[in-house]
């Protein structure tokens, strides 16, 4: 390995979670605090996705995760430093309100009010409302919406690396190109990280490695219920007719999520189960399926009519790391001193600088005290228990858009 063989605490994937944790740490005066990433930073989910800032959620603690990760991206340059990674703009969540999901409607005030209490400028939109907001959409399915006026969107790579190298000016060391291949321990308590290069000694490490996790738990013999699914999106350039900006949608009710691309393109994803496949991590198609440029086509041209004459440029595929539930795991796991950060079913992004602030937190003992993170425990799968909502205002969906809100 050629450097140091030891660590205080090793941090196993360099997406947006192990970047702001290994950050977190060494900025609280953590010292000796080791990075590795399998690949290059943002290589996997985090480089991939959409990076939508959307703060709409049906249950507490993921809400307040969500706000908390968007004031650390709006005020980047003050927070972390460098340069600004956040868009603002509108964005627009729908629901099925059609006829016979009335009780949408009322869930959807319900959780507007709570992102209200929690300090997000959020509210309820008419029909009408949404006309004025995005004249050239199509609004005859959907009677309300919710209206995030600031959330927005982020670079993710810029906004990954920049954390990373943030982690490295506090004092983190960062391996690229260096993949864990499991955990050692002695007796119960974890004592180091396996990689090719040789053994880390630790005995503290957080797993926080998207789909490649449940691996990792295994070697330690721990199960996790995680699996990983194929995603796609396609960049498309829209025709002059529609004129810009469109705002950022997570449009359940239509079937799909989006957000512009830089000038003249937009980002869209297709909802739906069909498009979520389970794949090994290490062996699937990163490249779009030849039809996935006319079904995103197809799919926002149902909001948005004049994007059916758009024009398909490229896309890929990332990975989810799913669990039953679509809510992560966030916690300890296993041997003493293991830790996860995994399993965000898709929505992880927005609250990687959260998670990892709470998570920093719980090794430095000061709280957290801004949120309870019992719910994310691994163990609630121990039993039937995870199969309960997380609270009383989950949305009804005609189809699988993938996870819930």
């Amino acid at each position: 390995m050629g450097q140091r063989h030891t660590a205080d605490i090793v941090v196993i994937g360099g997406g947006i979670m192990g970047t702001s944790l290994a950050w977190q740490l060494a900025r609280r005066g953590v010292r000796r605090v080791l990075l590795l990433e399998r690949s290059v930073i943002a290589a996997g989910a985090s480089g991939k996705t959409g990076a939508l800032l959307r703060r709409h959620y049906s249950n507490r603690p993921e809400t307040i995760l969500a706000q908390r990760g968007w004031q650390t991206f709006a005020a980047w340059p003050e927070i972390v430093g460098g340069e600004a990674v956040h868009t603002p703009s509108g964005l627009i969540v729908t629901v099925d309100t059609s006829p016979g999901q009335e009780a949408n409607v009322e869930r959807l005030h319900r959780n507007v009010a709570l992102q209200n209490a929690i300090g997000i400028p959020s509210r309820v939109v008419t029909r009408e409302e949404l006309r004025e907001l995005q004249p050239q959409a199509d609004w005859n399915d959907v009677s309300h919406a919710a209206y995030e006026p600031d959330s927005g969107y982020v670079d993710a790579i810029a906004a990954t690396s920049g954390m990373a190298r943030a982690a490295q000016a506090a004092g983190a060391e960062i391996r690229e190109g260096v993949a864990a291949i499991g955990i050692e321990s002695v007796g119960d308590c974890v004592s180091g990280v396996r990689t090719a290069d040789g053994v880390i000694a630790t005995d503290t490490v957080v797993i926080a490695a998207g789909p490649w996790t449940p691996a990792l738990l295994a070697s330690a013999g721990v199960a996790a219920p995680i699996e990983t699914l194929r995603v796609q999106i396609a960049i498309l350039q829209p025709p002059l007719a529609l004129k810009p900006p469109h705002l950022v949608y997570l449009d359940t009710a239509a079937g799909f999520f989006s957000r512009p691309w830089g000038p003249g393109r937009t980002l869209v994803g297709v909802g739906g189960g069909d498009q979520h496949d389970p794949v090994d991590p290490d062996e699937y198609e990163p490249r779009n399926d030849a039809e996935y440029g006319r079904l995103a086509i197809a799919a926002i041209s149902r909001r948005l009519p004049a994007m059916k004459n758009a024009v398909y440029l490229h896309g890929h595929a990332g990975l989810f790391d799913m669990t039953p539930d679509a809510h992560p795991i966030i916690g300890p796991g296993g041997p003493t001193g293991l830790h996860v950060m995994a399993g965000f079913s898709g929505a992880g992004f927005k609250k990687g600088p959260a998670v990892a602030e709470a998570m920093a937190d719980v090794f430095l003992r000061s709280g957290p005290h801004w949120i309870d993170l019992a719910p994310f425990r691994l163990e609630r799968f121990a039993s039937e228990a995870w199969r309960k909502p997380w609270s009383d205002n989950e949305y009804t969906f005609r189809s699988d858009f993938g996870h819930g809100l």
